[in-house]
């Protein structure tokens, strides 16, 4: 008869690190989902660019804001805008692996609970920071400028996109 050995419990950081390895797979994973169906990206991105060009040109001359040009007063709006409709696309990718048994698959591989949800909200970060990218190059190209310089314009799109 032969003796099953089971490996020894890997230390703390070794769990920790192998917790990241298995973060960057699933969000690898969901990174090649979205490049395999490219109207996904295509949509996340078009969207704000019409709602830019329709809240800039159509609505515009409208609307009157003292003291501040309107396309500066619309930008930030569009941003976090962009930024939730992608947060709902985390719930939304994250219930449809729920349905189709991916999840229950996960479980039974030796990786990092925590990996799932992390590397499905670290792929949605990816996809925001090129959505909020393509969103800074519309907003230029319809007159929007930061009064107070480009470090704090990035500072501000970074907490938009971090705690959406």
């Amino acid at each position: 008869m032969s003796t099953i050995t089971l490996p020894a419990r890997p230390s703390r950081a070794g769990r920790v690190t192998a917790a990241f390895a298995d973060t960057a797979d699933v969000a690898g994973r969901n990174l090649r989902t979205l490049f395999r169906t490219p109207q996904a990206l295509i949509f996340a991105t078009v969207q704000p660019v019409i709602f830019v060009l329709l809240f800039r040109y159509a609505f515009g001359g409208a609307i009157h804001v003292p003291g501040v040009d309107y396309v500066d007063y619309l930008m930030p709006g569009i941003f976090a805008q962009s930024v939730c409709f992608g947060a709902i696309g985390t719930a939304v990718g994250l219930s449809a692996d729920l349905r189709s048994g991916l999840l229950v698959r996960f479980r039974t591989l030796p990786m990092a609970r925590i990996a799932v949800l992390g590397g499905r909200t670290a792929a949605d970060l990816a996809r925001n920071l090129v959505v909020v990218a393509v969103m800074i190059g519309v907003g230029f190209a319809v007159g929007f400028r930061s009064s107070h310089g480009a470090g704090a314009l990035l500072a501000a799109l970074g907490l938009v996109v971090a705690f959406a």
